[in-house]
């Protein structure tokens, strides 16, 4: 099993270089800045809220092995623009997509 959990993490790694839409700088609550994390950028995400209503949020794809579980005080540098933390839409183990405002 082991095997293939490092075949699994090599595989992400190479899909995050590949499609990812740069580099990103992880400031979380507390603790040292995490430098080039790799993202994927989402300016209109759709998400359901507990009522059933759509609506579309800006968001980013990020790796677990990279940020963690996200501090609700952290922020993110992309392209020279800081972006708060809003609130997690989906983590499947390896990676999580975030609201940010």
């Amino acid at each position: 099993m082991a095997f293939f959990d490092q075949y699994a993490n090599r595989l992400n790694e190479a899909v995050v270089k590949h499609l990812s839409d740069g580099l990103c700088t992880y400031h979380p609550g507390t603790g040292p800045d995490v430098l080039d994390v790799p993202y994927q950028f989402d300016n209109e995400f759709e998400v359901i809220d507990e009522n059933g209503l759509g609506r579309r949020v800006k968001t980013l794809l990020l790796p677990v092995a990279m940020v963690g579980d996200v501090d609700r005080r952290a922020e993110f540098t992309v392209s020279g623009k800081r972006w708060r933390y809003n609130g997690p839409v989906e983590d499947d183990g390896a990676f999580v997509r975030i609201e940010v405002v």
